[in-house]
């Protein structure tokens, strides 16, 4: 109230996600894999999102060098604007882990939900200036398991179908990841089911629009009275 603004009449209406593009896709995860020449026994690790300090990609090359070292058939997929080892600071990082030929920077890309579909686990490492990461519902929406930063709303959105971590602690991110693993693969498609029922429930686009309506219809009926 101080700030002008009523609790009792604030309403949060959460974003949508279009289920019917991001959405599991066997042939996706063949694709990918084929196109970067990933063996199809490969656990894949994907992120996605733009170069900047927020998304902390140092961070989550260090977890992913970590991952690497215990599980030797895991990948690693990262997209987005200047994600790219023309990028001399994250060509350093990729070095660093001793294991460049496993890490796939691929930049911009315009088939984001294809490559999604082709993940095992999405990571997300942010570290501040989340406020509803779209990425994460997206990831989970193509049946994909994430494991994430607490920063915004990403716990939130995974509820118990995933991980949360403290941010910037890419020893925790690795562990976490490397839990995922271990529980097998029957364990990850379990949970990529339930991240992709979670978000149909509550995150899907449709779910989105009938609450504005919902609102309208309501804001309008006490404008009436």
């Amino acid at each position: 109230m101080k700030l002008g603004y009523r609790a009792d009449k604030m309403v949060v209406i959460q974003n949508g996600v279009d289920t019917a593009s991001f959405k599991p896709d066997a042939e996706a995860y063949e694709s990918v894999r084929s196109e970067l020449g990933i063996p199809r026994s490969a656990l894949l690790f994907g992120a996605a999102g733009r170069r900047h300090p927020a998304k902390d990609h140092g961070n989550l090359i260090r977890a992913a060098g970590e991952i690497a070292a215990k599980c030797p058939s895991s990948h690693f997929l990262f997209c987005g604007d200047e994600v790219t080892t023309a990028n001399p600071e994250l060509e350093a990082h990729v070095a660093a882990t001793g294991c460049p030929d496993r890490f796939h920077l691929l930049g911009h890309r315009n088939d984001v939900p294809r490559l999604m579909a082709a993940f095992d686990v999405f990571i997300s490492a942010s570290r501040f200036s989340e406020g509803f990461p779209n990425v994460v519902s997206e990831a989970m929406s193509c049946g994909v398991p994430c494991i994430v930063t607490d920063v915004g709303d990403s716990a939130r959105i995974v509820g118990n179908t995933g991980r949360v971590v403290p941010p910037e602690q890419p020893a925790a991110l690795a562990r976490a990841a490397i839990d995922f693993v271990e529980e097998g693969r029957d364990f990850l498609c379990m949970r990529g089911l339930e991240a992709r029922t979670r978000v149909l429930d509550n995150f899907s686009l449709s779910t989105m629009v009938a609450r504005y309506q919902d609102l309208y219809r309501e804001t309008a009926a006490e404008f009436c009275q």
